[in-house]
């Protein structure tokens, strides 16, 4: 596939609008981006081109927050979904049925309701499930190998944080976990050609721009609202999966 002018403008527009998403939630721009660009683009060349930067906006997200890191919580999620993604990618090879993956997208809507109209206890002290935890992450890792779609793990740390800057420091430090070993994954496997470099290189100033006016609008905002736009975000992801289910079935 050829880059042309148009299509390079096409590429930053889609990527300037998933980072301001990113930006507000700590989440959420390949739900946006993704699917804007595969209207013109194989996702064979969007994953692999837009992971490098997302790894490094990880990375960028984890440093910052690090004051809110919790490794007791953190690692033990990263790890078990890397053990998910193992069985996740080779499952792949038998063929993906679009009906679970709809139905996948009606469970992450299901939960991102949920998560909007849970009622607080006011009782900031919340004890870590191992077991619901290590079952959620491995879920999550395989579903991240089997359709890309590594989700489930945030309903259950949105539970166990106390604030935004807790949840954007965790939830980005898990995918430079999983985004690592994608990446090497990609790189084995022959997938990063120069079309994907395009990508990676129209990506960036998109991401430092449509992070630093998701940075900005984020100061504006209260605790209650940046929780309202990170459940919203979740509840998208789970339309974007259902819609793109339903349209490509397999």
């Amino acid at each position: 596939m050829e880059m042309t002018l148009d299509l390079a403008l096409f590429i930053f527009a889609a990527q300037f609008i998933g980072y301001i998403v990113k930006g507000l939630a700590g989440f959420g721009n390949p739900l946006i981006a993704n699917p804007i660009m595969a209207m013109r683009i194989d996702n064979l060349q969007i994953t692999p081109g837009v992971l490098p930067v997302d790894m490094c906006v990880n990375i960028y997200i984890s440093v910052k927050n690090r004051k809110s890191f919790i490794m007791k919580l953190a690692i033990p999620i990263a790890v078990c979904i890397m053990i998910g993604v193992v069985p996740g990618t080779l499952f792949l090879k038998v063929g993906t049925q679009w009906v679970i993956k709809a139905l996948l997208g009606v469970f992450i809507i299901g939960l991102g309701v949920e998560m909007l109209t849970r009622k607080e206890n006011g009782n900031t002290e919340r004890k870590n499930h191992p077991v619901v935890m290590g079952l959620v992450s491995l879920v999550s890792g395989f579903l991240s190998g089997l359709f890309g779609i590594n989700m489930l793990f945030l309903a259950y740390l949105n539970r166990y944080v106390s604030n935004r800057h807790q949840f954007r420091a965790n939830v980005c430090f898990i995918f430079c976990f999983e985004n690592v070993f994608r990446l090497i994954m990609y790189a084995v496997n022959g997938m990063l050609n120069g079309f994907t470099l395009w990508i990676t290189a129209l990506s960036v100033p998109a991401a430092v721009l449509g992070l630093w006016i998701g940075g900005r609008i984020d100061l504006k905002l209260s605790e209650k609202k940046a929780n309202l736009i990170m459940n919203l975000v979740f509840i998208l992801g789970g339309l974007s999966i259902l819609v793109k289910a339903l349209i490509f079935k397999a």
